[in-house]
């Protein structure tokens, strides 16, 4: 019977020793959250934003979620930074943490390359790569080609478009500023139209061929002294060009 009593006393003296650890666990975890929330040991007091010109800050806050005076433990780089990607002008961005108290965010923004009208007849910003920005204003500028047409839509026109506009970024025959609009069109392909009336048919395919074909004929056209109004290019083996020919003066009994 008395050595019963014992392991039943150490049994209970055991138990009472972990009731009691997870309570001092339980006031230590306490204690803690209670100097981290509210006593600002490790909230937020600085966020450093860098890289935007065209979003607002304002705006990149917004998206990220963070505050100031909110706890730098509770949150986690990758998951801001996913939030701040959804906003279309963002091409990458980096945020890190200096603890205990700051954030820095900075932003790689994307450029414009030119502008395509939708659906919905409203005039956007397209990166290099086909990506649709944000709609036109003045503090990024107007003065760039646009893509119309039904065809905007089909990712393998638009890319084609893109790539005349990269052909022509280089040219020194028909460059990229005279350029007004590209049609693309899911039939007759592209149509390029130039700031002069000049309309040239390409269609799809081959576009790098074609390029240094239209480039051939505009040159052979200024060297003869004569102005192409009209160009098709589109069937690989042979091109149509519609020539303005110059106004030629003939003699008259009054001129002598």
């Amino acid at each position: 019977m008395i050595e019963l009593n014992k392991e039943e006393t150490n049994f209970s003296y055991l138990k009472y020793i972990k009731i009691l650890s997870v309570f001092v666990v339980l006031i230590l975890l306490g204690v803690s959250a209670y100097f981290t929330l509210h006593l600002g040991i490790f909230t937020v007091q600085e966020i450093s934003i860098s890289g935007n010109t065209k979003i607002k800050e304002k705006e990149i806050l917004k998206r990220s979620g963070l505050r100031e005076g909110e706890s730098s433990i509770f949150f986690f780089e990758n998951s801001v930074e996913q939030r701040i990607l959804k906003n279309p002008w963002v091409k990458g961005v980096s945020v890190t943490k200096e603890f205990p108290k700051k954030v820095y965010i900075n932003i790689e923004e994307e450029k414009s390359y030119c502008l395509i009208l939708n659906e919905d007849g409203n005039l956007l910003y397209l990166s290099k790569e086909g990506k649709r920005l944000g709609p036109s204003n003045f503090d990024e500028g107007l003065d760039f080609p646009v893509l119309i047409g039904e065809g905007i839509n089909d990712a393998d026109l638009v890319s084609e478009a893109i790539q005349l506009l990269e052909l022509s970024s280089e040219s020194k025959v028909l460059n990229w500023n005279k350029i007004s609009e590209i049609h693309l069109d899911s039939i007759y392909g592209i149509n390029l139209f130039t700031v002069d009336k000049k309309r040239i048919e390409f269609d799809t395919k081959n576009i790098v061929n074609k390029w240094r074909k239209v480039e051939k004929i505009i040159t052979h056209a200024e060297m003869m002294g004569i102005e192409e109004k009209y160009i098709n290019i589109s069937l690989d083996n042979m091109g149509v060009v519609n020539f303005d020919l110059p106004v030629v003066k003939t003699g008259t009994e009054e001129d002598g």
